[in-house]
């Protein structure tokens, strides 16, 4: 009874229908997985009116990649791919027999020799000129085959296994990943841990030690160009003016017409007390180091004031809405501009840094609103209800999120070839032709039957050429 169970339990994974099935099931839960918004809090997702609350609740479907639901079918599928390749694997090794029990010719050749000379000058033709070998599993009687090109076979075989391979990698990232995120500020070596909850594999402890090196942010910089503004008409007639091309768009610079490009973060590795590794990164342009990827993925802005004639700094983060009691007032800064920017003209030089102030009122409605109030520049003020600000300074802090994931290069390694492999499958060429030569009416004839595999096969060719061949024996 357990072997029938086990020989019905190997058939179901290594079926190709199951295969349709599983894939189709995590398809779908994949699609769910771009729905819903993945990895963010429940309470945030009812705040933000999120809809099926309950189902939402019930499936975990802001983390849909971790549950029952999906690691089950995804297991399963792991399973079915490594059965599949693992039975594909003992077929092609034992040299089953891949022909079937006769051919059908489709096509014939007189021949103008004995069959014993026919016979080697076809094999001639075939295997030195046309590039043909002998496969090792024998054909039916009477018929001789040979092949060419890449087994089909085998790159069906490699296909599964590389899949795999990517499974492999994925529990892998799914043991052993780190995520979280730290914040540096110019000058101080800061470890690696997260500012925010990590994120870990299901075999890292909650808490497992930092990596032994630190990150150092030496320079932060922000690149700016200059941008004007599109001047549209507000009258019909002139929009439609310049709709017909009768009038042409104009611009002009506003008070800000500056808009960042990108973010800099010059940073070193500090390892035993010595630097290992400097990179300056980017968006898209990560630091890796002992199998960590950094991410420049934000930064942060503190700005220091001080109202003149009273003792204290005030600290305020640009973005952020700061009560200043003295002044009888509720303001919000916008962010600080500093960095280099870029000229229309083609001048490029370092920016006086200035910041936009705007003051927290009272809207008709009972809610709080911004006006522009002006723009503060470092080391400068400005006057709010006969009090001067002074802008002293500022500090700026990049930003980091990280990654730890050993999966990253199997996953990496083994998808390219699996794309690989799939492309020599579907744009290769593969033959395999069968011949027979018989006498019949007094005269010995060639049968042939190719088949092909791959986009790029042209048994066409492979016809010309050994036609060609046996016209120059006669």
């Amino acid at each position: 009874m357990a072997g029938k169970h086990s020989n019905w339990l190997y058939r179901k994974l290594s079926s190709m229908r199951v295969s349709v099935y599983l894939v189709g099931v995590l398809s779908l839960l994949y699609s769910i997985g771009t729905i819903f918004p993945q990895g963010a809090d429940m309470k945030e997702y009812t705040n933000a009116g999120g809809r099926f609350l309950g189902a939402v609740r019930f499936f975990n479907l802001l983390d849909v990649f971790n549950t029952p639901w999906f690691l089950i079918p995804a297991s399963i599928l792991f399973l079915n791919t490594l059965v599949c390749a693992y039975d594909r694997f003992l077929g092609l090794r034992a040299r089953k027999k891949a022909f079937p029990g006769t051919f059908i010719p489709q096509m014939e050749i007189p021949l103008p020799l004995g069959k014993t000379e026919a016979e080697g000058a076809v094999s001639d033709i075939l295997q030195k000129n046309l590039g043909f070998k002998r496969p090792k599993s024998g054909p039916p009687p009477s018929w001789t085959v040979v092949e060419k090109g890449l087994s089909y076979r085998w790159l069906t075989w490699l296909y599964h296994a590389g899949i795999a391979v990517c499974f492999a990698g994925f529990m892998l990232s799914g043991l052993f990943v780190r995520e979280g995120v730290i914040t540096l500020e110019p000058g101080r070596p800061e470890p690696v841990i997260s500012a925010s909850p990590e994120k870990t594999g299901w075999l890292v402890r909650k808490d497992h030690p930092p990596p032994p090196f630190e990150i150092v942010l030496d320079e932060f910089v922000t690149e700016y160009a200059e941008s004007p503004g599109l001047e549209y008409p507000k009258d019909k007639l002139s929009r439609l003016a310049v709709w017909l091309g009768w009038k042409e768009l104009s611009y002009k610079m506003g008070e800000e017409p500056l808009i960042a490009k990108d973010w800099f973060s010059k940073l070193r590795v500090i390892k035993n007390n010595r630097t290992e590794y400097e990179k300056t990164i980017e968006v898209n342009s990560p630091l890796k180091f002992e199998g960590y990827t950094f991410y420049q993925e934000a930064y942060e802005q503190t700005l220091k004031l001080k109202v003149r004639g009273e003792p204290g700094i005030i600290e305020a983060k640009t973005g952020e809405r700061v009560e200043i009691p003295s002044m009888g007032a509720k303001l919000e800064f916008g962010t600080l501009r500093n960095g280099t920017v870029l000229r229309l003209a083609g001048a490029s030089g370092r920016i006086k840094p200035f910041v936009s102030v705007d003051r927290v009122v009272q809207t008709p409605e009972g809610t709080d609103g911004k006006e522009p109030y002006g723009k503060l520049e470092a080391g400068g003020s400005i006057t709010i209800n006969g009090h001067e600000l002074v802008l002293t300074g500022f500090k700026e802090a990049s930003v980091l999120s990280y990654r730890y994931d050993p999966g990253v290069p199997v996953i990496w390694i083994a998808g390219s070839f699996v794309l690989v492999v799939m492309a020599l499958r579907c744009f290769g060429a593969w033959y395999l032709l069968a011949y027979s030569i018989e006498e019949r009416d007094g005269r010995m004839r060639l049968s042939l039957s190719i088949k092909t595999k791959g986009l790029y096969a042209e048994p066409q060719r492979i016809m010309r050429g050994l036609t060609r061949g046996l016209r120059a024996l006669s």
